[in-house]
Protein backbone atom coordinates (compact mmCIF):
# COMPACT_ATOMS: atom_id res chain seq x y z
CA UNK A 1 0.00 0.00 0.00
CA UNK A 2 1.53 3.11 -0.58
CA UNK A 3 2.52 6.15 1.76
CA UNK A 4 2.28 3.02 4.64
CA UNK A 5 4.84 5.45 6.67
CA UNK A 6 3.16 8.66 6.26
CA UNK A 7 -0.08 7.01 7.13
CA UNK A 8 1.95 6.14 10.38
CA UNK A 9 2.43 9.77 10.91
CA UNK A 10 -1.17 10.51 10.45
CA UNK A 11 -2.78 8.42 13.12
CA UNK A 12 0.16 9.72 15.78
CA UNK A 13 -1.16 13.44 14.23
CA UNK A 14 -4.80 12.36 14.62
CA UNK A 15 -4.02 10.90 18.29
CA UNK A 16 -2.44 13.79 19.39
CA UNK A 17 -5.07 16.58 18.20
CA UNK A 18 -7.45 14.29 19.91
CA UNK A 19 -6.00 14.20 23.51
CA UNK A 20 -5.15 17.88 23.12
CA UNK A 21 -8.56 18.45 22.77
CA UNK A 22 -9.46 16.59 26.02
CA UNK A 23 -6.88 18.68 27.66
CA UNK A 24 -3.94 16.62 27.58
CA UNK A 25 -1.11 18.45 28.91
CA UNK A 26 1.48 14.78 28.78
CA UNK A 27 1.68 12.59 25.43
CA UNK A 28 4.20 9.81 24.87
CA UNK A 29 4.39 7.42 21.91
CA UNK A 30 6.66 4.74 20.92
CA UNK A 31 6.22 3.03 17.15
CA UNK A 32 7.40 -0.14 16.31
CA UNK A 33 7.74 -1.70 12.83
CA UNK A 34 7.58 -5.82 12.28
CA UNK A 35 7.94 -7.65 9.51
CA UNK A 36 4.01 -8.26 10.47
CA UNK A 37 3.31 -5.32 11.69
CA UNK A 38 3.33 -1.73 12.79
CA UNK A 39 2.76 -1.11 16.70
CA UNK A 40 1.77 2.20 17.84
CA UNK A 41 2.15 2.77 21.83
CA UNK A 42 0.45 6.22 22.96
CA UNK A 43 -0.16 7.36 26.65
CA UNK A 44 -1.55 10.92 27.21
CA UNK A 45 -3.09 12.25 30.68
CA UNK A 46 -6.42 12.90 30.76
CA UNK A 47 -9.07 14.84 32.28
CA UNK A 48 -11.26 12.78 34.52
CA UNK A 49 -14.82 12.12 32.65
CA UNK A 50 -13.37 13.47 29.67
CA UNK A 51 -12.62 9.79 28.02
CA UNK A 52 -14.43 6.76 28.30
CA UNK A 53 -13.00 2.84 27.17
CA UNK A 54 -15.79 2.07 25.53
CA UNK A 55 -15.98 4.85 23.25
CA UNK A 56 -12.41 4.81 22.50
CA UNK A 57 -13.18 0.62 21.48
CA UNK A 58 -16.18 1.54 19.70
CA UNK A 59 -14.42 3.97 17.57
CA UNK A 60 -10.60 2.46 17.31
CA UNK A 61 -12.07 -1.30 16.74
CA UNK A 62 -14.50 -0.46 14.31
CA UNK A 63 -12.10 -2.37 11.59
CA UNK A 64 -10.12 -1.76 8.77
CA UNK A 65 -11.52 -0.27 5.59
CA UNK A 66 -8.83 0.59 3.41
CA UNK A 67 -11.44 2.67 0.99
CA UNK A 68 -12.43 5.12 3.82
CA UNK A 69 -8.68 5.20 4.67
CA UNK A 70 -8.01 6.64 1.41
CA UNK A 71 -10.61 9.14 1.89
CA UNK A 72 -10.32 10.09 4.90
CA UNK A 73 -6.41 10.00 5.03
CA UNK A 74 -6.86 13.17 2.29
CA UNK A 75 -8.71 14.77 4.41
CA UNK A 76 -6.99 15.09 8.06
CA UNK A 77 -7.69 18.61 9.66
CA UNK A 78 -11.11 18.92 8.89
CA UNK A 79 -13.77 19.28 12.19
CA UNK A 80 -13.67 20.72 15.34
CA UNK A 81 -11.00 18.57 17.35
CA UNK A 82 -13.67 17.18 19.50
CA UNK A 83 -15.95 15.64 17.30
CA UNK A 84 -14.63 11.95 17.17
CA UNK A 85 -13.88 12.36 13.63
CA UNK A 86 -10.08 12.08 14.81
CA UNK A 87 -10.88 9.09 16.15
CA UNK A 88 -13.05 7.67 13.09
CA UNK A 89 -10.04 7.88 10.76
CA UNK A 90 -7.77 6.39 13.32
CA UNK A 91 -10.71 3.24 13.22
CA UNK A 92 -10.29 3.21 9.74
CA UNK A 93 -6.39 2.98 9.09
CA UNK A 94 -5.93 0.31 12.04
CA UNK A 95 -6.61 -2.92 12.60
CA UNK A 96 -6.38 -3.88 15.88
CA UNK A 97 -6.47 -1.44 19.23
CA UNK A 98 -5.83 -2.38 23.24
CA UNK A 99 -6.89 0.71 25.73
CA UNK A 100 -6.70 0.63 29.14
CA UNK A 101 -7.47 3.67 31.37
CA UNK A 102 -6.56 3.89 35.06
CA UNK A 103 -5.53 7.06 37.40
CA UNK A 104 -6.48 9.48 34.41
CA UNK A 105 -3.68 7.96 32.47
CA UNK A 106 -4.79 6.57 28.78
CA UNK A 107 -3.08 3.86 27.51
CA UNK A 108 -3.48 2.83 23.84
CA UNK A 109 -1.84 0.02 21.93
CA UNK A 110 -2.51 0.25 18.19
CA UNK A 111 -1.57 -2.10 15.58
CA UNK A 112 -1.66 -1.77 11.31
CA UNK A 113 -0.89 -5.06 9.86
CA UNK A 114 1.35 -4.65 6.24
CA UNK A 115 -1.59 -6.79 5.12
CA UNK A 116 -5.14 -6.13 5.45
CA UNK A 117 -5.52 -9.25 8.71
CA UNK A 118 -6.84 -9.70 11.56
Amino acid sequence: MKHTKRKITVIVDELMTYFYSLGSKDMGIHIKETDEYYKIDFTGTITPNKVRADVLDKFLNSGRSPAIEEIYWGLTGIGDMDDGSELQLIGSMIDKADIDIQNNIARLTLYRYHSNKN
